[in-house]
């Protein structure tokens, strides 16, 4: 089967690698779920002339994540342009010849909200970037304190003593600057120029001026918009590096929490994943992105003519193409890097997730945590066991006695079982503890209690029969 080299070079684009007119628009995009992407993008074929819409040259319809291998239309020979489809009429279909798609997606319901708010989005992330019980119950105090514009107001002094532990001020801020680097960026700063600073090391890590950037944004934030000539002899810059500084400020985000998008009430998976026999084939729900490219006459015209504000439309149609695609496949790489790592689980041949971290997948792709988490945010994929967000199949570890690991979802439907199955004399979180123990898995009562709660289980002295 021939593949398609563009489509792997593109794989490994990272945020890092974006120009900086493009950055933020990338970034809103990347967020946005596939219904509202669609309408996002006719939005900008509406608005610029320069943009017509592709015929359709579908060329992958599936892939087989055990063979790796594309199925190619071989009448078509444009392999540099992919364009996955799947009918959405069929997705009903597909759920309801489902094996285990009912019970399971009551779990997922359970789980997880259809209206997310900022503070929620920045706690799944630090449940599963910090494994430490103590550090996380700091990290959700500091969250709580994070406003909807995105900027920390809380006391640090109100913070040393918390459910019964205490923290040092260098512990407070180790974690509130752990926090600034989830999506959004720079969440959990107390000032703007904080804030752009988190940004421009997490989105521009390899600049060749950043130390003497961040002491601009620092201390002469102010004089950026209005003289540059003082800032190049103050800092010993260019003019060219000062305006490559102001292009930068202008691309990242003054209020990081204040865009954050709600879940859409109507979902469109991104993709659609099938078990056939011992494999797994996933389709990906393209049909619902428009293919966007430039008008010849239009890239013609710029040559002939050599125009400027010609040529500065032609390079931000150009942008939204990029943008566009490095959406398309930033969410492809995550949706294979997880077929791979849960496979036994979406083959029915376990009944629990593996452990799996954000930061599992933004290592192996190359790219930043807030990137994965931005670009998992608001998704879902229809499965063997149900429509489920793409964000279910992250679980942090544990460890058992034996070093082994064992996921958080595990762990909660070992929980669930022992409820429903405790008879007259209900369980209390210590004793479900111990019998968790005795099973291999070593796990402290408050994170049982932590977890229970989670579920909706309520506690012993009310679970009693009547």
């Amino acid at each position: 089967m021939r593949k398609s080299n563009n489509l792997e070079q593109t794989y490994r684009l990272s945020l890092k690698q974006i120009p900086m007119n493009l950055l933020s628009q990338t970034i809103q995009l990347l967020g946005l779920p596939l219904a509202e992407f669609e309408t996002e993008i006719k939005q900008e074929l509406e608005d610029n002339p320069l943009l017509e819409m592709e015929e359709d040259t579908t060329l992958i319809t599936t892939k087989s994540i055990e063979s790796g291998e594309d199925s190619i239309d071989e009448t078509d020979t444009n392999l540099g342009e992919i364009s996955d489809t799947y009918e959405i009429s069929r997705l009903k279909e597909f759920e309801s010849t489902s094996r285990r798609s009912y019970e399971k997606t009551q779990v997922f319901e359970n789980n997880f909200s259809t209206d997310e708010t900022l503070q929620e989005h920045l706690l799944f992330q630090a449940r599963l970037d910090i494994a430490d019980e103590r550090l996380f119950t700091l990290a959700s105090y500091i969250i709580y304190e994070i406003d909807d514009d995105g900027y920390f107001k809380g006391d640090i002094s109100t913070l040393k003593k918390v459910e019964g532990y205490e923290f040092t001020e260098e512990e407070i801020e180790k974690v509130r600057e752990r926090i600034k680097t989830y999506d959004p960026v720079g969440c959990g700063s107390r000032t703007l120029e904080e804030n752009l600073i988190s940004q421009l090391e997490n989105f521009y890590p390899n600049l060749r001026n950043i130390d003497t950037y961040k002491r601009i944004i620092e201390n002469d934030l102010e004089l950026l918009a209005k003289d540059s000539r003082f800032l190049s002899s103050k800092y010993g810059l260019s003019k060219e590096e000062v305006e490559e500084l102001r292009l930068i400020v202008k691309s990242l985000s003054p209020k990081p929490g204040v865009n954050f998008s709600k879940s859409p009430s109507f979902i469109v998976p991104e993709a659609v994943i099938r078990k056939t026999d011992d494999s797994l084939e996933v389709e990906f729900n393209d049909n619902y992105i428009p293919r966007l490219r430039i008008k010849k006459e239009y890239i013609e015209a710029v040559k002939k003519s050599g125009s400027k504000e010609l040529k500065d439309k032609i390079v931000k149609a150009k942008s939204i193409i990029l943008a566009i695609e490095y959406r398309k496949n930033i969410l492809r790489s995550i949706i294979e890097k997880i077929i791979e790592h849960q496979r036994d689980f979406l083959l029915d041949k376990q009944n629990f997730l593996n452990p799996l971290l954000i930061e599992d997948i933004a290592g192996e792709l190359g790219v930043t945590i807030s990137t994965v988490s931005r670009a998992i945010k608001d998704k879902y994929i229809l499965t063997p066991v149900g429509l489920v967000p793409i964000k279910y199949f992250f679980s942090r570890s544990g460890k058992s006695v034996i070093g082994e690991e064992v996921s958080v979802d595990r762990i909660k439907k070992l929980i669930d079982t022992l409820v429903k199955n405790e008879g007259d004399k209900p369980l209390s979180d210590d004793k479900i503890a111990n019998i968790l123990k005795n099973k291999g898995i070593k796990i402290a009562r408050r994170t049982v209690t932590k977890y229970r709660e989670s579920m909706g289980i309520p506690p012993a002295h009310l679970r009693k029969k009547r």
